[in-house]
């Protein structure tokens, strides 16, 4: 069954938040996934991704994560770090279902 989403076309969400964060809305939600990874990250989980054969494995994982984030929200990222930030995102998108404990 297909999900009925209600929306007013009326309403307008353009006062909703301040614009610094609009214009830079992929490095404020980089932040906030980084911070949340890290915190993960600092748990003592039950279980890890079914992508690793280790939790050791799977927190290596997170930290690549946690740092493509990282990289992402605090400005540009150097043609050296290029490679870096894209495993990053690469084990988030695969992962990303995996991020609960």
């Amino acid at each position: 069954m297909k999900r009925q989403i209600k929306s007013n076309k009326n309403w307008s969400h353009k006062h909703d938040y301040p614009e610094e964060e609009i214009w830079q809305t992929g490095h404020l939600i980089a932040q906030l996934i980084a911070t949340r990874l890290r915190a993960f990250r600092s748990y003592d989980k039950h279980g890890y991704s079914g992508n690793f054969s280790s939790m050791e494995k799977w927190n290596k994982a997170l930290d690549k994560m946690i740092y493509a984030f990282e990289l992402y929200a605090h400005g540009t990222i150097a043609p050296e770090e290029q490679e870096a930030f894209q495993e990053g995102l690469d084990l988030f998108h695969d992962n990303f279902l995996y991020l609960w404990d």
